[in-house]
């Protein structure tokens, strides 16, 4: 088996394990966001929780508002990976759906880690308890952290291929 047929058919299976997320991140942010709205009482033995404590109405409208730009982002990787199917491995389309898919998984992080303290600014302008917390753990970190690994390696991949362009225009 060549190489070709081998990258196509991890593409394909990437991007079907790929659509499997983007439907269960979908499910899940819905019924959370239920869940935090008080919209869908669920049965006991589902909880959505956000640290231990019961999912609130800000923390259902920040995974919402965060699921935007990531389900965005997941639907360019899936077009990535069907463009890598059909053999467009280094093209401009290809390099500018994993530059989009990148930007917007780091768009998703940041929102998630800073509409929070967003939301209580604004419940605190607004007359509400005054009490404001931004809380980045190590999951956050990460996110943002290959978020932008892969926006940078996504841009030199754009780079190479505008080089490799300019080249076959001299030759």
């Amino acid at each position: 088996m060549t190489f070709a047929p081998m990258l196509a058919r991890s593409a394909r299976r990437l991007r079907v394990a790929t659509w499997i997320a983007l439907i269960v991140s979908i499910v899940i942010a819905l019924y959370a966001a239920g869940t935090g709205l008080g919209l869908v009482g669920g049965p006991d033995a589902v909880r959505v929780t956000d640290g231990g404590q019961p999912l609130g109405r800000t923390s259902s409208m920040v995974a919402a508002i965060s699921l935007l730009p990531f389900a965005a982002g997941l639907l360019r990787l899936i077009r990535m990976l069907r463009r890598i199917e059909r053999g467009e491995v280094f093209t401009s389309g290809t390099i500018a759906d994993l530059r989009g898919f990148t930007l917007l998984i780091l768009i998703s992080a940041l929102l998630s880690i800073l509409l929070p303290p967003a939301l209580a600014i604004a419940n605190a302008l607004g007359g509400g308890p005054r009490r404001i917390e931004l809380v980045f753990d190590s999951g956050d970190f990460f996110a943002l952290l290959v978020s932008a690994l892969l926006f940078l390696v996504a841009r030199l991949f754009g780079e190479a291929q505008r080089l490799a362009d300019d080249v076959s225009q001299i030759v």
